[in-house]
């Protein structure tokens, strides 16, 4: 048995139908704009491949400024456009909100070296379309 998909972000949960619809029958909650402008914090994927790990061997400071960015997934990277690595599937509902013009601006909060892996917690704000 195989999984079926685009390979799009549309095919993981959380996406832009799933956002539109919210499910919870409450029309305050259903709105696409409320979970978009929603504080997150995320524990980054795949540290140790990253853009800024592969160039510094190391983690960045906690502090480090970030906003999110879509290429192939969705990235956290800092203000010099070095990824430190991928924001989990669950929160590719955020791509449809940047499409919408969200922008979602955070800081490093925590890191660990490992082992196992590398990781990386990040708080974000959501900024709001002009």
């Amino acid at each position: 048995m195989g999984s079926r998909g685009s390979g799009r972000i549309s095919d993981y949960p959380g996406s832009s139908s799933s956002r539109q619809s919210g499910g919870t029958g409450s029309s305050h909650e259903d709105a696409p704009q409320d979970r978009c402008a929603k504080a997150f914090t995320a524990r980054l994927e795949d540290v140790e491949q990253s853009a800024y790990h592969r160039a510094h061997g190391t983690t960045p400071p906690i502090g480090t400024q970030l906003e999110v960015v879509q290429h192939k997934r969705l990235v956290a990277e800092t203000t010099g456009g070095e990824g430190i690595g991928n924001l989990p599937t669950s929160f590719n509902y955020l791509a449809s909100c940047m499409k919408d013009g969200w922008r979602y601006i955070g800081a490093v909060r925590s890191v660990a070296s490992g082992p196992p892996a590398a990781t990386i917690s990040v708080d974000f704000a959501a900024t709001p379309p002009k």
